[in-house]
């Protein structure tokens, strides 16, 4: 199966379920905002995804968005600083 390109967002009330949550997202895809993930899942990664999402969240407290991008969005997208590898790397230096 071919991967397709997805947004990943979240609004998690608790700081728990946050950790959780980043935690699952970070084992699928790549940090590009403070909650917002870029994952490249095929549909069954991405049903697994959901699943394990949907365990981790409070509906009543907490939203996570899934917004499929066509493979021109990926090609397209374009970057001003540092790479998300090099934010990274460096972030929590001191």
């Amino acid at each position: 199966m071919i991967p397709h390109p997805w947004h990943i967002a979240y609004d998690i009330a608790d700081p728990k379920r946050l950790r959780r949550v980043e935690r699952a997202l970070s084992a699928v895809g790549e940090r590009v905002h403070y909650s917002l993930f870029l994952c490249e899942l095929t549909n069954p990664d991405l049903a697994a995804v959901q699943a394990r999402l949907a365990r981790l969240i409070d509906t009543s407290a907490d939203s996570v968005r899934y917004t499929p991008l066509c493979a021109g969005d990926r090609a397209a997208i374009r970057q001003l600083g540092r790479a998300v590898e090099q934010a990274r790397a460096t972030a929590w230096i001191v």
